[in-house]
């Protein structure tokens, strides 16, 4: 009787069954079937046949991944940059990409992050001015999620002053 082979799927498979769970970017399948033991060639090979057949496309992948996580968690622009550039995306996709985005949405988008810390954290809207503490956590939590100083301000409808100039958070 004849024993069974193992059989290694090949490298193009293998980032099928890779991208089945999530879509993914060019870097991350190179990085998985590098991982897998899969000739540079072969790597090579199997990712520019899977950009043919349109089942890798970073520029699509990072256009989604923004609509993700402005709409499920309410990230800012740098936040999502962040990601995409762990992802190795390009710096002229996540431009593209977060482009699209746009002021008004990146305004609504802080305004619900905003909404939703301060019912978590008791703190009622808009932020009383004088209160500076609770300004201060307000502002961190938000730079913390990707937004800019400008766009903070929005949100907390407080003037930009000297003193908060350089904050960081």
């Amino acid at each position: 009787m004849p024993s069974k082979k193992e059989s290694r799927p090949d490298a193009v498979t293998a980032a099928l069954r890779f991208l089945a769970s999530r879509p993914r970017s060019v870097a991350e399948v190179r990085e998985r079937l590098g991982s897998r033991g899969f000739e540079a060639k072969d790597v090579d090979n199997a990712v520019n046949s899977l950009i043919q057949a349109g089942y890798l496309d970073d520029g699509r992948f990072a256009e989604r991944l923004c609509g993700s996580r402005v709409r499920y968690k309410n990230w800012g622009p740098v936040k999502i940059a962040c990601e995409l550039k762990g992802k190795g995306v390009s710096e002229e996709i996540i431009h593209r990409a977060l482009g699209a985005i746009g002021a008004a949405v990146e305004a609504r988008t802080a305004g619900t992050a905003l909404r939703k810390w301060a019912k978590k954290n008791g703190v009622s809207l808009p932020v009383d001015r004088k209160d500076r503490k609770a300004v201060e956590r307000a502002f961190r939590f938000l730079k913390g999620r990707g937004f800019s100083n400008a766009m903070i301000f929005k949100a907390l409808d407080v003037e930009e002053s000297p003193e908060h100039d350089g904050a960081e958070g």
